[in-house]
């Protein structure tokens, strides 16, 4: 295969959680040598399921599967005076530093960025927390929830008389990592020979992708809250029911089609809803088009609405089980599926390319084992294996 387009870009990653592993793993993608430094007893991404078979093991953790594949691991106790001495002759000969340590932690131990830069100034730090470097919450405790609810983003979720809801998994926390990737690039290629400093909050993420409503209520005062599937100002925009089969997944999505109105008419044999009055605001009269829609559904299944649809060019979509996107044409059409073998988790499919560079092909690897490549990695910077074997008795790797 083809190096990737970061080859020769050497990206020491010392994150846990989600943020700064899916940085790492953007960049281990695109081609860098990422070396995941984890505590001696592994990070605790490793405990994270989904488990094959559904038996817990640090080597079998689908967060660290997916999140540290392509990544060589190392295992180091940067806490100590000797780890931390080993963890300078590796950013040494480094390009990056990803890190998600509590500010208060870094500072003491010299690895925050204005002290690396000291140390090691080429090198482009990266620094990942839920609240960033400075401002009053810059110490306080952090997670996904918190994130989302302070970035403005939970306020807008869910149905109007309910409480609000948060989306499924990490999201707020895997934009802040695919934000760090793309700072870290940025930073790299301004930095020339010099180092940088860069800057995420994960709760600026959440706000940075909020945009919309808060540009609204800064604009005109108006306050936005939860409109539970319906997007504001836009009709149709809700996941219609699929009779065909209700205990499972029968749902479609139908996006708006604001724009030719009388296609999505057309296809659902609703005249009424060309109504000047409906044309004019569609949102007003969503329980309207919804019925109209519900009636064309009743004796359809999803994948047959959707064909019915998209030969109209009318944005409709199935709304997919995970077994229905495993096994969906397109994405095997377009080999977006990478089968990785791994010594514990046994052959499992994998998430491929998010962007696709005609050159520089995406790197597809396993996720390391715990410590994997002590001897590589170390032996590179002069260890000896005696030496190395008093540092793992020690505790230190």
């Amino acid at each position: 295969m083809a190096e990737g387009a970061l080859a020769g870009l050497t990206v020491i990653d010392l994150s846990e959680d989600v943020s700064g592993p899916y940085c790492t793993r953007l960049l281990a993608g695109l081609g860098a040598d990422v070396i995941k430094v984890e505590r001696p007893g592994g990070d605790p991404g490793r405990r994270a399921g989904p488990f094959p078979h559904d038996a817990p093991h640090q080597e079998r953790g689908g967060r660290h599967l997916h999140l540290d594949s392509g990544k060589r691991g190392v295992t180091l106790d940067v806490y100590t005076p000797t780890g931390r001495r080993l963890l300078d002759r590796l950013l040494d000969s480094a390009g990056v530093l990803v890190e998600s340590l509590p500010p208060d932690q870094k500072e003491a131990r010299g690895l925050d960025g204005v002290a690396l830069a000291r140390t090691h100034p080429r090198l482009v730090v990266t620094s990942i927390s839920h609240f960033g470097r400075s401002g009053s919450y810059r110490d306080f405790a952090g997670s996904e929830l918190i994130d989302y609810a302070l970035g403005g983003y939970l306020v807008l979720t869910g149905d109007p008389e309910r409480e609000p809801l948060k989306a499924h998994d990490h999201q707020v926390e895997l934009q802040a990592g695919l934000h760090a990737a793309v700072g870290t690039l940025a930073a790299l290629r301004a930095a020339g020979d010099g180092g940088s400093v860069v800057d995420v909050a994960a709760y600026e993420a959440a706000m940075f992708l909020l945009g919309g409503p808060a540009q609204v209520y800064a604009m005109s005062g108006e306050d936005l809250r939860r409109n539970g599937t319906r997007l504001i100002g836009l009709g149709p925009h809700h996941p219609y029911p699929s009779t065909l089969r209700p205990c499972h997944d029968g749902y479609v999505h139908a996006h708006s089609n604001n724009r030719h109105p009388d296609l999505l008419a057309l296809l659902i044999d609703a005249p009424h809803i060309l109504d000047p009055e409906i044309l004019a605001a569609p949102s007003g009269h969503a329980d309207t088009i919804d019925a109209a829609m519900d009636a064309w559904l009743a004796d359809k299944d999803k994948f047959e609405a959707v064909r019915a649809a998209q030969e109209l060019r009318v944005p409709f979509t199935e709304v997919m089980a995970p077994d229905e996107v495993l096994a969906n044409d397109h994405y095997q059409e377009r080999g977006f599926w990478a089968e990785l073998d791994h010594p514990e988790a046994g052959r499992l499919r994998y998430p491929g390319p998010p962007a696709r560079l005609a050159a520089t092909p995406w790197q597809s690897n396993r996720a390391p084992l715990l410590g994997e490549h002590n001897q590589e990695v170390y032996g590179g910077i002069g260890i000896a294996p005696r030496e190395m074997a008093m540092l793992r008795a020690a505790g230190v790797i």
